[in-house]
């Protein structure tokens, strides 16, 4: 089984993904490590997740929290049953 972890530029339209065969914590907070590599420092970032476990970090593991407050990252998350409001939804229709 592969993990598919995928951020929406929502500026560009680009999309950025990376394949992993894991998806917990360690591996979401590498991805983001990755998303913070493409913007300069000042740029605010806003990661919005859905409420799948892996991404609940900052509530259950202050790792990826700490990190998000150090490095001007906000980590936002959906109301669970609410898909419609993660833009990245619709992106995932083309990839079926």
């Amino acid at each position: 089984m592969r993990h598919l972890f995928v951020a929406y530029d929502l500026a560009t339209g680009k999309l950025y993904g990376h394949v992993k065969t894991t998806k917990n914590r360690t591996t979401f907070l590498e991805f983001c490590l990755y998303l913070r590599s493409l913007y300069p420092i000042g740029v605010r970032l806003a990661i919005v997740c859905d409420n799948f476990s892996p991404h609940l970090t900052t509530k259950k593991c202050r790792r990826v929290a700490n990190w998000a407050e150090a490095n001007n990252v906000e980590i936002a998350y959906t109301p669970t049953n609410s898909s419609w409001l993660d833009r990245i939804e619709a992106q995932f229709t083309a990839l079926r």
